[in-house]
Formats: structure tokens, C-alpha cells, sequence
């Protein structure tokens, strides 16, 4: 038998022990012997019962060998792919968010009304569909114009007109106005003074560098010292005493043995140092600027402040 198995898996071109095996399987399956098999396959002809003869593939290997997955049939002119738009499935459905009373599930149709809607449950994404504005500009927007409204209520003439409604001086053009800002017209005051020229140079005076509106700020709202707009007259109701106080400042009133000064019996010094102006200014400038101050920033009448401040004499009867 060994003799036949080696022709014929000679003649089949096959391993020896894969023909024994297959010849005597197909001897078993058409009842016949495994010689006769055998014999059948050496002379190259078919067993008795006409079965075909057993496969000649070599056998398979412990790990099966994946299959060759079958090139697509080649085009002789591929066309150029074209991308489709992406339409959501009617049956999709998106989360509302944004709003208390918001369904936990909106149609497509219906999620432009709400601010915002999760498209990606399981992402857990957010997409925002309805325009809004933060809360945050929406209260700017309403509090800037009411801000402004409240401001040219309060200081219709200007923040540099003084608390008690007088003159303005213009930053621009530098002429003296009043506070509906009609031009202050020339002359009239007593004894011919010409307010409109004192309180234009008075206003060149105080924002002098170094000099006045370093410390009290351009329009006397405060600075490194106390404001003058809207108090100004009540620390000095008298305008000498207000010179006296320009002229000498912190060190002169002590130097004068003088601790404490204006109306209210200010302690020297707990308001800052106030520089003298007696080395850097005349007494005609010291007047003219206080002068400045007591109309523009305090809103002294300006007649009543050209004979306080010593311009002018009352005529006597």
C-alpha cells in the first residue's frame, strides 16, 4: 500500500500522508478499499464510484489567511466626487436649553425659539440658534444714555461752570461764557472792571503746570488736595482770607505760629501741604486767580466777588 500511496500522490503532486488520509476517507464514503482509491488515483483515473479526486492545496495553516478583498472594476473616466449637503433626519430630535420652561425635546422646525439647543446628547454639544445679546452689554446700553441724561441735568453749563450756576471758560477758543454758553459780554461790572479778561487769565493761572489744578484738578473736582468746586466757599466766605491762604500756604501759616485756617478752623496740614505762591506770583496774579476759582469752581456772584477779592471799590452814597 505504501507504494501505491507514493504514486499516487506522485501523480497528484501531492504530500503522501494527505493522500493516504483522503483515500481512505472516499474508500469509507463509496464503500470501496483504500487500494482501490489508491490505484485509481496512481494511473490517473477516477475511483470506481466516480467521485472527484481529493483537493491538491496544500493544507491550511493553524491561523487562516485573510481574504483578498476584490479591487472595484476599474472606470475609465472616474467623475469628480461631488459633496451633498448634510440633511438632518426628520426624526432627529434636539434638547432646548437657555430657558426654565423649555421642553426637554424640540423638533428642528421648532429650535430657532429657543437661545440654544444640545444637537450632540451623548457629546453632551452645545449650539447656540437665536441671537442674543450678554446681560451684562444689555444693562450698558440702557445705563450709559441714563448716565449722560443724569450728567446734563446736574451740570447743564459744563463741569467746569461751578457749582453755583457763573461763569464758564471755554478750554478751546479760552472765552469766558456763561452757563447756557452764550458769550459773557464785556464790561458793566463796577467800577469798570472787565470780568470777561480776569477770568481768562485767571483760568490761564490755575492750569499753569505746578500751579493750581496739579493738585485740584482741571475742573477743581480734587486731586493730591481738597476740591473747590461746590465747597469753596464754605471754607473761605471771604476772599482775603482766601488770598492769604494762596499767598502763604502750609509752611507761612506755621511759620505765623497759625495752626488752623478758613471758616471752619481747619487744622493746617491735614488737607496736604499747600504750596506758597508768593515767590512765583504777584499779588495781582494771587487775586486774579482766586478770583478765577471763587466764580468759575465756587459760583460766587461775580459782582459781589470784584469787591471781595478787592477790584473793585463799593461806591459810597
Amino acid at each position: 500500500m505504501n507504494e501505491l500511496i507514493a504514486a499516487a500522490a506522485a501523480a497528484m503532486d501531492a504530500p503522501e500522508h494527505l493522500v493516504e488520509r483522503s483515500a481512505i476517507a472516499r474508500a469509507e464514503a463509496d464503500g470501496i478499499s483504500p487500494e482501490e482509491v489508491l490505484a485509481a488515483w496512481a494511473g490517473g483515473t477516477a475511483p470506481p464510484s466516480g467521485a472527484p479526486a481529493p483537493a491538491t492545496t496544500a493544507p491550511p495553516s493553524e491561523e487562516p489567511a485573510p481574504a483578498a478583498t476584490p479591487a472595484p472594476p476599474a472606470s475609465p473616466e472616474a467623475p469628480e466626487p461631488v459633496s451633498a449637503p448634510v440633511v438632518p433626519a426628520p426624526e432627529m430630535a434636539a434638547t432646548a436649553v437657555g430657558s426654565p420652561a423649555a421642553p426637554e425635546q424640540v423638533t428642528l422646525a421648532e429650535a430657532h425659539r429657543f437661545e440654544a439647543v444640545v444637537t450632540g446628547a451623548t457629546a453632551g454639544l452645545t449650539e447656540r440658534v437665536a441671537a442674543s445679546l450678554p446681560r451684562w452689554l444689555t444693562v450698558l446700553f440702557f445705563a450709559v444714555p441714563l448716565i449722560g441724561l443724569t450728567y446734563l441735568i446736574a451740570f447743564a453749563g459744563g463741569a467746569n461752570c461751578g457749582a453755583g450756576g457763573q461763569l464758564s471758560v471755554d478750554r478751546l477758543t479760552g472765552l469766558v461764557e456763561n452757563c447756557d454758553g452764550s458769550v459773557y459780554k464785556a464790561g458793566g461790572a463796577a467800577g469798570g472792571v472787565d470780568v470777561r479778561a480776569l477770568v481768562g487769565e485767571g483760568s490761564a493761572l490755575y492750569a499753569a503746570p505746578s500751579s493750581c489744578s496739579s493738585c485740584h484738578g482741571a475742573s477743581g473736582e480734587g486731586g493730591s488736595g481738597p476740591a473747590l468746586a461746590g465747597t469753596l466757599l464754605d471754607t473761605f466766605s471771604m476772599c482775603t482770607d482766601h488770598i492769604e491762604w494762596v499767598s502763604l500756604g502750609t509752611d507761612g501759616f506755621l511759620g505765623a505760629g497759625r495752626n488752623t485756617y478758613g471758616d471752619a478752623g481747619t487744622t493746617v496740614g491735614s488737607g496736604g501741604v499747600m504750596p506758597s505762591f508768593n515767590d512765583t506770583l504777584t499779588p495781582q496774579e494771587i487775586a486774579t486767580v482766586v478770583f478765577y476759582e471763587r466764580v468759575v469752581l465756587g459760583g460766587q456772584d461775580v459782582e459781589e466777588a470784584v469787591f471781595d477779592c478787592g477790584f473793585a471799590e463799593p461806591e459810597v452814597p
